[in-house]
């Protein structure tokens, strides 16, 4: 059975895992309303690593297409702090 489709314009959470340093939480934010418009930060969740040597940050965006979340994800990789992005 194929799995269920994304039907546009959605609700789509991106969770990025990044290491923790001075202004990455603002690099990030841009990044993501680069591709994805304007965010309520309030609506984004952090969360430390136990050590404080990463983070987790959880943004909602108002996904328009599969390219768009793809070029997002693309330019999350491409910064070098980020380790992962799902």
């Amino acid at each position: 059975m194929a799995a269920p489709r994304l039907k546009f314009p959605c609700d789509y959470p991106i969770k990025v895992m990044v290491r923790l340093e001075p202004g990455i939480r603002s690099h990030i934010d841009a990044i993501v309303e680069r591709h994805a418009g304007p965010l309520d930060l309030s609506t984004v969740t952090e969360r430390p690593s136990a050590q404080r040597r990463f983070l987790s940050l959880t943004y909602v965006i108002r996904a328009a297409s599969a390219s768009q979340i793809g070029t997002l994800f693309e330019a999350l990789k491409s910064c070098p702090q980020v380790l992962l992005v799902l």
